[in-house]
């Protein structure tokens, strides 16, 4: 892995948390990384200058996560409201303090964050079995998996060729049941 520790842009206290392998460029923006263990808020403008700096990869990775948290079922309190669009959500919100969504990377203790609370997502099924939580995980089909006890979902990585609108909605109803 290329992040030597772990850490979380969003929430504090998100209630959705996914993790992806590698961080974005954050050096670019801050001039340091964050520290190891803490949850970094994103304020107006940084997920544009993050894509800015990182590239298309990551512009994609955000308009994913914004894309999944917009498709979650209107009744859902995980959906964010007050947004005509995702886009919109995305740019004013997306990983925000008040968001209840943060983006984590490096190492972390899954098992231990899945029974504090939460929805946990891992994107992408390599990352899922160098966290060591693929095996623990059943599967229901080469994309999904789910914890059998803890809300722990692996799916494809953060990206509309591996995770579609069709596997979106896969994803929300998984979701749904956690």
């Amino acid at each position: 892995m290329n992040t030597v520790h772990a850490f979380s842009l969003g929430s504090g206290n998100p209630s959705i948390n996914v993790y992806v392998e590698k961080a974005p460029p954050l050096h670019a923006l801050w001039g340091e990384m964050p520290l190891t263990g803490s949850h970094t808020p994103l304020i107006n403008g940084d997920i544009n200058a993050i894509g800015q700096a990182g590239g298309n990869g990551w512009r994609k990775v955000f308009n994913v996560y914004a894309k999944l948290l917009y498709a979650l079922p209107e009744h859902s309190t995980l959906r964010p409201q007050g947004f005509a669009t995702w886009q919109r959500y995305r740019d004013e919100a997306l990983l925000q303090q008040a968001s209840n969504a943060a983006l984590s990377f490096g190492r972390h203790d899954l098992l231990t964050l899945a029974e504090s609370g939460g929805i946990h997502i891992i994107a992408g099924k390599t990352h899922a079995q160098k966290l060591g939580i693929a095996e623990q995980c059943v599967w229901l089909d080469k994309d999904f998996a789910r914890h059998p006890t803890l809300p722990i979902v692996i799916c494809p990585y953060f990206d509309y060729r591996q995770l579609s609108n069709q596997k979106i909605d896969v994803l929300t109803k998984l979701m749904a049941k956690l």
